[in-house]
C-alpha cells in the first residue's frame, strides 16, 4: 500500500464531506459510509466513513475515517479524522476565487 496515496484520497473524501456542513451533518449523524476508491498506482482502497457526536450530542461533530488496501493493513488501517463545530466556516478551496484583499 503506498500509504500517501492512501492518506490522500482518505483526506480528499474527509473535506467532501466536511464541505457539507455543520447542518446537514447533523441530519447524518450515526452514519457509516463504506465505499471503494482506486488510487494512481492502480491500488484499490477500502473506506470507512463515521459521522458521529464527537463527546456529547448537539454539540461539536466528528468524521472519522480510515483507509486500507484488503491485506493485513485492514487488521490496522490507517485512520484520520476531522472536528466540525456550529457555526464554522470553511476556508475557501483553492477552487474558489478570492477577493484581491486576501491576497
Amino acid at each position: 500500500m503506498d500509504r500517501a496515496e492512501a492518506i490522500a484520497i482518505l483526506r480528499q473524501h474527509l473535506d467532501r464531506i466536511e464541505a457539507l456542513g455543520y447542518k446537514a451533518l447533523c441530519a447524518r449523524i450515526g452514519d457509516l459510509e463504506v465505499l471503494a476508491a482506486h488510487g494512481k498506482t492502480g491500488v484499490e482502497y477500502q473506506l470507512e466513513l463515521n459521522i458521529l457526536w464527537d463527546h456529547k450530542p448537539n454539540a461539536v461533530i466528528r468524521i472519522l475515517g480510515s483507509i486500507d488496501d484488503g491485506g493485513l493493513r485492514a487488521f490496522l488501517p490507517l485512520t484520520d479524522s476531522r472536528l466540525v463545530e456550529a457555526g464554522t466556516q470553511l476556508p475557501p478551496s483553492p477552487a474558489e476565487p478570492r477577493d484581491a484583499s486576501d491576497a
